[in-house]
């Protein structure tokens, strides 16, 4: 069986341009499932998980994000903030007519995904989140200090808070880069050194999950943004912290499955599996379902274990009763 057709367009939305990719039927019984990739990505990141529940009646809805690929960059950092990609998702969500909607995250789009479940839980019917766990807010302090103090300043999120940092991919071989960062398994201050990885003369043999075509079209579309806009996001993690006060303590009330690969830097970060298996996420999710760790997974897991992926995603969301009526969008 062919696989469906991705296809491409430009929706208005919150004040912006957002390229979306699509696949699947528009209409059904069965409603859409919102993909939110990561950094650094595209909606491409889920091209295969698309394809197979597309296949399966599912309409999939993978934008790129504000600042990515075909979607408005805004030059200011703090245009960035999870207000504005959650605004962005709901305002996508009401032009696409999609009251309600399964959501698929990993790595930055997890952290969005999280913050779409806290502040719009009622546009989510369940939630499966990929490499990066909740992260509550701590009001004691603020993220940028916690990276200095963890892995100090040569950590590329502390890199990234320096005005125009992202000027030094520019001198970089494009593909090079993304062979090297999408098959990284390192942690700590070592993750995403741009001076390490362009010292670096090891000769890097894709694995069978990477392709040259891969590589050739997100370092040829990076070639055009540049990445100013994935970078902002990092800077706005001391600004989302400050706005996100009124949210200390909130729960994410969404029904949700989390997967990590054992592999992953995130999953490796101080504290973090502890977190995870020792109570701490069932904390702050209540409704969190299941947590499944693959063996020998790295960060980019829906990519490198697309086939597991999309059958882990599919068999959570199928659970749920897809055939109730969801209520219309006002026209107001």
């Amino acid at each position: 069986m062919a696989a469906p057709e991705i296809s491409h367009r430009s929706v208005a939305a919150n004040g912006i341009s957002i390229h979306v990719a699509e696949a699947g039927p528009e209409g059904g019984s069965r409603p859409a499932v919102l993909f939110v990739h990561g950094f650094p990505e595209l909606w491409y990141s889920w091209r295969r998980q698309m394809e197979h529940l597309a296949a399966r009646g599912y309409r999939c809805v993978a934008p790129d994000l504000r600042g990515y690929g075909g979607t408005t960059a805004p030059p200011d950092p703090s245009s960035y903030t999870v207000f504005h990609i959650v605004g962005d998702l709901i305002a996508l969500l009401d032009a696409l007519r999609l009251p309600k909607v399964f959501v698929v995250g990993h790595d930055w789009g997890a952290i969005v995904a999280w913050n779409l479940c806290l502040l719009r839980p009622d546009r989510v019917r369940a939630l499966v989140n990929l490499s990066v766990a909740f992260m509550p807010r701590n009001p004691s302090v603020k993220p940028i200090d916690y990276f200095r103090r963890a892995y100090g300043d040569d950590y590329y999120v502390c890199r990234f808070q320096e005005p125009g940092f992202e000027a030094g991919f520019a001198s970089f071989d494009l593909k090079r880069f993304f062979k090297m960062a999408l098959i990284v398994q390192t942690t700590g201050s070592s993750a995403m050194s741009l001076e390490k990885m362009q010292a670096s003369n090891k000769e890097i043999a894709l694995p069978s999950w990477l392709s040259e075509e891969d590589i050739s079209y997100l370092a040829s579309v990076y070639a055009r943004t540049g990445f100013a806009g994935g970078v902002n996001y990092y800077r706005c993690l001391d600004l989302n912290w400050e706005l996100m006060a009124p949210w200390t303590g909130a729960k994410v009330q969404v029904p949700t499955k989390f997967i990590v690969g054992d592999a992953d830097l995130a999953y490796h970060h101080p504290g973090v599996k502890s977190y995870i298996h020792k109570g701490g996420l069932k904390r702050d999710v209540p409704l969190l379902e299941e947590v499944v760790v693959i063996k020998g997974a790295g960060h980019f897991i829906q990519q490198e274990r697309a086939q597991e992926i999309s059958d882990h995603i599919y068999n959570y969301i199928k659970k749920f009763n897809t055939d109730l009526l969801t209520p219309k969008l006002s026209k107001l």
